[in-house]
């Protein structure tokens, strides 16, 4: 099947004989099988992101109740609002990984310093990277995680699938998708202070000197919420009857926090 749809009902339509295929063999094993699965189905071809081509959306695809990370994008803050970053912030506060190496690998949430000493607090000036010692070391503006979030996802389909194992491998059941559009910048920002938005740094020193910096990532614990992040939800298929409400208003913007 080509990976190029002639209209988003077409797309559409591609999702709902999907569903009806009930529960189907990952393509993968891993956290990656469920996209590259269903990636195969649409006849869309790896690392053609985003998503089908001629539907000009970005496509995720998540388990349902599953509680594994979904990264959202990557994002350093800017070098202006940073004190420290990359080898100087794994010189300072990082530990040694499983492979003998100076690295910072941690997740930060809302108001809670983890093993390392960090932790995220917002304000009206944005979201910061604090060190319990140290204070904030690095802050990321609101309309930087605004553009950054704009351009990743001006629009998005979410698909959720129920999994089971058979004969040892996992098939997925793709039933419940989601047409998600319009940045919901008040929703963004009460994510990341619910916890439900995280960020990782995933740094470590190479041997040869300097850092090996993986992204800084913005990832969400509970997929099922994600579309408090856009201004309008629409249900494209509802294999498990979740309300398929649309929020009709749009949201206040980041400026507005």
């Amino acid at each position: 099947m080509s990976n190029t749809f002639d209209s988003f009902e077409d797309f559409t339509n591609r999702l709902q004989d999907i569903e009806e295929m009930g529960y189907v063999e990952t393509h993968r094993s891993g956290d990656t099988g469920i996209g590259k699965t269903l990636e195969d189905l649409l006849g869309i071809k790896e690392n053609n992101i985003p998503g089908p081509d001629a539907a000009g959306v970005e496509l995720k695809a998540a388990r349902r109740d599953s509680g594994s990370m979904m990264t959202l994008f990557t994002k350093e803050p800017p070098r202006g609002s940073r004190e420290l970053w990359a080898s100087s912030l794994v010189e300072k506060y990082g530990y040694e990984d499983d492979e003998g190496r100076p690295a910072l690998k941690i997740t930060l949430s809302i108001d809670e310093y983890n093993n390392q000493g960090f932790r995220t607090v917002t304000n009206e000036e944005g979201v910061h990277i604090e060190h319990e010692d140290d204070g904030i070391i690095a802050t990321y503006p609101l309309d930087l995680l605004q553009e950054t979030y704009e351009e990743k996802f001006p629009e998005m389909v979410l698909v959720e699938a129920a999994t089971q194992s058979i004969d040892g491998d996992e098939h997925f059941w793709y039933n419940e998708a989601y047409y998600l559009d319009g940045f919901d910048g008040d929703e963004f920002l009460n994510l990341i202070r619910e916890s439900i938005i995280t960020i990782d740094l995933r740094m470590h020193l190479r041997d040869s000197g300097g850092a090996r910096n993986h992204g800084t990532a913005f990832r969400i614990k509970d997929t099922s919420k994600l579309d408090r992040a856009f201004e309008t939800r629409t249900q494209l298929l509802d294999g498990i009857g979740r309300d398929a409400t649309v929020t009709e208003s749009p949201q206040q913007g980041l400026s507005d926090f």
